[in-house]
């Protein structure tokens, strides 16, 4: 009986075997996948469902409010959904939720938990309504009237109620949530009374209804308030009623006001009150500025480098960098008219305060 002969395959006939084999075995494969996570799908579906939900953390709202405002409910697939998303828009939905989490508690439970905000600050808009913003910068709601809270100047809002507030697009924003994060951490800003930001290099802050804080601009303002506190609560009397500011040389100074005076500083009429350092000789001839009490301003020329005084006054002491004024009136203590009779001036009027930690260690002392 004859062998049959097996047929030789040429190398072109044995490369599509080998590929025809390697095709069915990612075909099985894929189709062992599918297989897999079908029955996966199918197990999570009936097994996997939430059953149980709570709250933790919510005072403002209730947990059936909080939950009823989620779009998982129960029954829904404990995982088929998108957790960032859920709460985004509970987020959304409910302002004074500061921030949000949402966990899984196995095998059918999920736990929400919350952190609440209060409104610290209405910032007054062009039609003199009113939106309220936590401390954090969230867009809480808006409202006809200021509610009592400290009300803020020069601010405009470009942002919808649960939103919080962008930084690095609006310099006015970023320095109401630059005060506002300040005067939080100092323990200052549940008695702030308003903030004036109508212009940033005289930002004005109001305290306790009774200190009008001249802030200046933006560059040393954690400095600034934390010696303003210190001041406040260690030096000043609790009947003490004034402006504080600093002058050139950063030195604080403290002048008493009328509380309308201080609350005047709030609005748009605030006027223009001097901040600016006592009069002082300028040994090299420059121009210099001095405040008269009157509130208009003038300047001094030293060119001869001789003590020169604003005309307005009978005779002043320009060379005299005092820290204390005669201002009858307790205007801006940066003039000084000797022709006031000093014999009945007492200095607790006009006090100023120097914070030896600001002292740049690396001066030699050498005049």
């Amino acid at each position: 009986m004859r062998r049959r002969r097996r047929k030789k395959h040429t190398p072109d006939q044995m490369e599509q075997q080998r590929r025809g084999r390697k095709i069915f075995r990612v075909l099985g494969r894929v189709l062992l996948t599918g297989i897999v996570l079908a029955a996966a799908m199918v197990a999570m579906t009936v097994f996997f469902k939430v059953k149980t939900i709570s709250v933790e953390g919510a005072e403002q709202y209730g947990s059936e409010e909080l939950i009823a405002g989620m779009d998982v409910q129960k029954g829904d697939n404990l995982y088929l959904w998108n957790k960032n998303r859920v709460l985004s828009d509970l987020m959304h939905s409910f302002p004074y939720l500061e921030s949000a989490q949402l966990r899984r508690k196995l095998p059918d439970g999920l736990v929400l938990t919350v952190t609440e905000c209060t409104a610290a600050a209405a910032v007054r808009n062009e039609d003199n309504t009113f939106t309220y913003i936590s401390a954090g910068g969230k867009v809480l709601e808006n409202n006809a009237a200021d509610g009592g809270l400290p009300t803020v100047l020069g601010v405009t809002l470009n942002a919808q109620i649960g939103d919080f507030l962008a930084t690095g697009t609006d310099a006015h924003v970023d320095a109401m949530l630059n005060v506002l994060e300040n005067m939080d951490a100092a323990g200052l800003l549940e008695k702030m009374s308003f903030l004036n930001l109508n212009d940033l290099t005289d930002v004005r802050i109001g305290y306790d209804k009774r200190f009008n804080i001249r802030a200046g601009s933006l560059d040393d303002l954690t400095y600034r308030i934390r010696f303003a506190q210190t001041v406040i609560s260690d030096r000043l009397s609790a009947s003490d009623i004034g402006r504080l500011y600093w002058d050139a040389q950063n030195r604080l100074h403290f002048v008493p006001e009328t509380v309308e005076d201080v609350a005047r500083s709030g609005t748009d009429q605030a006027g223009d009150n001097p901040v600016t350092s006592p009069a002082y000789t300028n040994p090299d001839g420059e121009v210099g500025t001095t405040d008269n009490p009157d509130g208009e301003v003038g300047t001094t020329d030293n060119t001869n480098g001789d003590d020169s005084t604003d005309s307005r006054s009978d005779s002043s002491d320009s060379s005299d960098n005092s820290d204390y004024s005669d201002d009858s009136d307790y205007s801006d203590d940066s003039s000084y008219d000797e022709s006031y009779d000093d014999s009945s001036y007492d200095d607790s009027y006009d006090e100023s305060y120097y914070d030896d930690s600001y002292y740049d260690d690396s001066y030699d002392g050498e005049g």
